[in-house]
């Protein structure tokens, strides 16, 4: 008989940190029988889907027998007339961290340079790995970009350059003007991925808003965004690059044909229409991050200032403790695991009433 061999995967696998997502209901459920969790460490919309986007969802259920459409034709066409681009210069990923990732097979070689700050979004640094490039890390000054750092770490190996703005995990924002020279300091052939998950719940009066009229005038730009945050659909995995056509014609060669569903598509529609509760989760969410913000203080607990749906935390000493403690109680919050960032925690923002019981559960535990 014959003798298989298990086939080896690539060794440098190996090196690859893999992304840790916060633990899911169905985990603190089966093992600790709680059945009300609270979940604060994937800075889900407490508000949930608009109600256009649900009632969708209940129409095209019908219809997932079908393939959906591989081009995402209609989402496609409604987010370019809504961002005053073409379709061809939008690409629809299975959440905005699939387009991260085609961003890394369509433009990075071996022997290619990326740079990332750190901390930032991990999937850049996997992302790099995946495709056998080790990113240039440069870490942060006070919780904040090192720009200066950023724009030295650049040379002529360097393909492409990762930000996330606001920041996740710290939710820091670049001052408007700062990315703009840092944009126009870069040399023209550096790629740069400004991923802008966060964006609807910076205030308007702090935006970066010149990055699309960048692209529309050929900038060496991808500018991410998705609809898990603010449009509250992170269980359906939708998100979306805008860049150069050319660049978007890269991205869909390498992308998946049916990479989302028809049901996330039309629910993105759907949300996409709803603009009245995209306000409403941002004025609630503004509104619960300054109440939160208020009791961390009272409880002596250091945060960073936020322009996102989470507070970065610093749980000091206690901080395995507490996360225990919360687990205990039904609560799930997002613990940092690189050394650089512990003993700080993330944490999403709740409705008024999960953040009382967050508040409580740690007067419990601190005593």
């Amino acid at each position: 008989m014959k003798e298989w061999r298990p086939t080896a995967p690539r060794e440098d696998l190996e090196r690859i940190w893999p992304y840790i997502p916060g633990r899911h209901r169905s985990e603190i459920i089966r093992d600790h029988g709680i059945a009300d969790v609270l979940k604060l460490a994937s800075n889900e919309n407490p508000l949930g889907p608009s109600p256009r986007a649900i009632a969708a969802l209940a129409d095209l259920a019908a219809i997932a027998h079908h393939y959906p459409d591989s081009q995402a034709r209609e989402l496609r066409e409604a987010l370019a007339g809504r961002h005053g681009l073409t379709p061809e210069q939008i690409v629809i990923g299975n959440g905005s961290v699939e387009c991260i990732d085609l961003v890394a097979r369509a433009f990075l070689r071996p022997g290619d340079e990326a740079v990332v700050g750190s901390p930032s979004f991990p999937r850049f640094q996997i992302a790099c790995q995946v495709v056998g490039v080790r990113p240039t890390v440069v870490p942060h000054r006070e919780w904040r970009f090192d720009l200066e750092g950023l724009r030295e770490a650049v040379n002529e190996r360097t393909r492409v350059l990762f930000l996330d703005d606001p920041c996740n995990p710290t939710g820091t924002l670049i001052p408007r003007d700062d990315l703009a020279a840092l944009l126009d300091d870069l040399p023209p052939e550096v790629l740069v991925v400004l991923d802008r998950a966060y964006y609807e719940f910076v205030p308007e009066g702090e935006r970066f808003e010149e990055d699309l009229d960048r692209i529309r005038s050929g900038a060496n730009l991808v500018v991410l965004r998705t609809f898990s945050k603010a449009y509250g659909l992170a269980g359906l995995r939708v998100g979306y690059a805008m860049t150069r056509p050319e660049h978007g014609r890269a991205l869909n060669r390498v992308r998946e044909a049916f990479n989302t569903s028809s049901i996330a598509q039309g629910a993105a529609l759907a949300a996409l229409d709803d603009d009245a509760h995209v306000a409403e989760t941002v004025a609630v969410t503004a509104s619960e991050r300054a109440w939160l913000g208020g009791q961390l203080d009272r409880l002596g607990l250091e945060f960073i200032p936020s322009r996102t749906n989470f507070l970065f935390t610093d749980l000091g000493a206690r901080a395995a403790a507490i996360d225990r403690g919360l687990i205990e109680r039904g609560i799930v919050i997002r613990p940092m695991s690189a050394p650089c960032i512990q003993p700080w925690a993330r944490i999403s923002i709740p409705a008024r009433t999960g953040g009382k019981r967050f508040v409580r559960a740690l007067e419990e535990i601190l005593g």
